[in-house]
């Protein structure tokens, strides 16, 4: 019998970085997340840790959703791990705020998560995304056309991906870096067969989602795509996430080779226009925040030309030139 236990041991000890060793458990009652249970119980113990296991009801199928839920909470009742569980109305939510059902049930997750994990005074959530997620991940930006940013796909250990509502208001109050939980991935290496053949070894039960075989989501529509090219050139999925690790690596060297900044001061342009363009747009992006290639290159061609009009727009705001500096004076939205 195969065992991930060793490795998903040390994966997430070395995730933690001796952070207290209160965890919160996304499970939705599938594969993965039912892999990460059962191995998660079967770490604690000599770990010394405290575990909840977190379910979140998107509502998006009926008395199917309403099963998963009491799946989940029987699994988590078998090892005695306390559960706690939200419903989030993902269609009104998506409505109101103008999003796809994909994204709004994103972020309704990730919102509820961070509040499960703040009521148990939890440190960090482990979610159970697969090698597999990643390479489908990779592929998903790439066709969005992100740059190396999106192709380094998912971190293992990241802060949390949206912001979270005040108790209060429920109006979105971003959390800066080192605020929690942290948001860890300690299966991400781990390839979807490995995950079944664990589950099989182990006797483990997990639901089935029908609607992951239906082309309802771009992550659905992509997934047989790399499938395809799997079965033509195998071994593709660990390359993409290679991929994806190289560039992250990558983009945290740069991130150390960046100098201190003030958007308020801004960049001198006299050195900024010997630098090479690759350089000039990292530094673009680390000091403005600009995200989009459009953004970057508007905002770069404004500032090697001398004889350009001493204001630009850009999303997001304006730049302006002023005693040799390039300072970007931002709108109430974000940039694109």
């Amino acid at each position: 019998m195969f065992d991930l236990l060793p490795s998903f041991r040390e994966t997430l000890n070395a995730l933690l970085r001796g952070r207290a060793r209160r965890v919160l458990l996304a499970v939705s009652g599938g594969p993965d997340s039912m892999a990460l249970l059962d191995l998660a119980a079967r770490w604690a113990p000599g770990a010394d840790a405290f575990l909840a296991v977190g379910h979140v009801n998107h509502g998006l199928r009926g008395r199917t959703s309403a099963a998963d839920a009491r799946f989940v909470r029987r699994q988590a009742a078998a090892r005695d791990i306390p559960f706690r569980a939200q419903r989030v109305p993902v269609r009104r939510f998506a409505r109101l705020e103008g999003l796809g059902i994909e994204e709004a049930s994103r972020v309704l997750r990730y919102r509820a998560l961070a509040r499960m994990a703040a009521d148990l005074r939890c440190a960090a959530v482990l979610a159970a995304h697969t090698l597999d997620d990643q390479a489908e991940t990779v592929v998903m930006n790439l066709v969005r056309g992100a740059g190396p940013d999106g192709l380094g796909g998912m971190a293992p250990r990241s802060t949390w991906p949206v912001p979270v509502p005040r108790a209060r208001t429920g109006s979105p109050r971003p959390r800066r870096s080192n605020e929690g939980p942290l948001l860890l991935r300690p299966l991400l290496t781990v390839p979807k067969n490995e995950i079944l053949g664990y589950l099989r070894d182990r006797r483990v039960p997990f639901r089935t989602d029908a609607t992951n075989a239906l082309p309802l989501f771009f992550r659905n529509r992509v997934r047989p795509v790399l499938q395809a090219w799997e079965e033509e050139r195998p071994g593709l999925r660990e390359r993409l996430a290679r991929l994806a690790e190289v560039l992250r690596d990558e983009q945290d060297y740069w991130d150390a080779l960046m100098p201190p900044f003030s958007r308020r001061r801004g960049l001198d342009l006299r050195p900024f226009r010997t630098l090479h363009k690759a350089f000039q747009r990292r530094l673009l992006r680390h000091t403005f925040g600009f995200s989009s290639f459009a953004a970057i290159e508007r905002a770069r061609a404004f500032a090697m030309d001398p004889g350009a009009a001493s204001r630009q727009s850009v999303p997001g705001g304006r730049l302006e030139k002023a005693e040799g500096r390039l300072i970007f004076r931002r709108r109430s939205r974000p940039i694109d």
